[in-house]
C-alpha cells in the first residue's frame, strides 16, 4: 500500500470528493492544495509515493511554505488540505491510521471584517441606475445578498422557478446540495419585482433559466457576479467591496438605508 502512487490517490479523492457533492470549487480547492505538496516532494528529491504521506513530511512542507513568505492563511488551508486527504486514506483502508490526525493547524491572526455601513450600500446603490436592465438587475443581486445571506455560487445557481418572490422566500441548493427556505425582506421582494417584471431578458436557451441573467439572456456566473461586485465597488467608492462581504453584511438592517429605492 506504502507504494501507491499519490498522483493516483489525489486523483480518487478529487472523484470520491465530487460524488460527495462537494462543490467544483471545493473539489479544485482540495486538488490544488495537494498537489503543491507533491511538487515539494518533487523538488526534494522524494517518491510520489503513499509513503510521503507522514507527519515529518507535512512538517517539512509547513516549515517550507512559511519560508516563502506566504500568507498564513494560504498556509493553514493547505495544511488542513492535507488532513482532510489523511481522513480520507483511512476512511478508504489506505492507512492504518490517521496520520495527520494530532497535526495542529498554523495559527492565523485573527480579523475582524466591519460590515458595509449604510452610508456604504446607500453610495453603491446611488451609483447604478436602476431604470436600466444592468442597474436594476445588479442593485437586485445586492440587496438579495445583503438580505439573505446567500453564498455567491447559490444565488448564480438559484432557477427562477425557485424564486418565490411572491411568497417571500427562495428555495435554495447550498453544501453538500442540501436544499434549504430562505426568507426574503420586503425591501429585496420590491427590488426583485422591479427587474423580473421590467428589465429580466428573455433566457437565451431553456438551459439559462436562472433568476438573474446576462443582458443578452445568458446565465450569469458566480465569477461574473464577483467581478461585478469588484467593479461597482471601486467605481462608487467602495473599494472593499467583495462578495464575501456581503455575507459579514448580512444582519445590516435593509431597512433603515437612506435611499429610496
Amino acid at each position: 500500500m506504502l507504494e501507491l502512487d499519490l498522483n493516483k490517490l489525489i486523483l480518487h479523492y478529487a472523484q470520491c470528493n465530487k460524488s460527495e457533492g462537494k462543490s467544483p470549487r471545493t473539489v479544485s480547492w482540495y486538488t490544488e492544495a495537494l498537489g503543491v505538496f507533491t511538487k515539494f516532494l518533487y523538488g526534494a528529491g522524494r517518491k510520489l509515493e503513499l509513503s510521503e504521506v507522514s507527519i515529518s513530511s507535512v512538517r517539512e512542507f509547513f516549515i517550507a511554505q512559511q519560508v516563502k513568505v506566504l500568507s498564513p492563511f494560504t498556509v493553514q488551508g493547505r495544511v488542513r488540505a492535507l488532513k482532510a486527504f489523511s481522513s480520507w486514506l483511512f476512511r478508504e483502508g489506505y492507512i492504518e491510521q490517521n496520520i495527520l490526525s494530532n497535526v495542529k493547524l498554523p495559527k492565523v491572526p485573527i480579523k475582524i471584517i466591519e460590515p458595509l455601513m449604510a452610508s456604504e450600500i446607500d453610495r453603491l446603490v446611488s451609483f447604478q441606475n436602476q431604470l436600466t436592465g444592468l442597474g436594476s438587475r445588479d442593485v437586485a443581486i445586492l440587496i438579495t445578498l445583503l438580505d439573505t445571506g446567500l453564498r455567491i455560487s447559490e444565488l448564480a445557481n438559484l432557477p427562477l422557478a425557485d424564486a418565490h418572490v411572491e411568497e417571500g422566500y427562495l428555495k435554495v441548493v447550498g453544501k453538500g446540495n442540501k436544499e434549504r427556505i430562505v426568507p426574503l425582506g420586503g425591501l429585496s421582494q420590491r427590488i426583485l419585482f422591479r427587474y423580473l417584471f421590467h428589465f429580466r431578458p428573455e433566457p437565451y436557451s431553456p438551459t439559462d433559466n436562472y433568476l438573474f441573467l446576462t443582458l443578452d439572456g445568458s446565465h450569469l456566473t458566480s465569477n461574473a457576479i464577483r467581478l461585478i461586485l469588484t467593479r461597482w465597488g471601486k467605481k462608487a467608492g467602495v473599494p472593499r467591496l467583495h462578495a464575501h462581504l456581503c455575507r459579514h453584511t448580512f444582519a445590516t438592517p435593509l431597512n433603515k438605508i437612506g435611499v429610496n429605492y
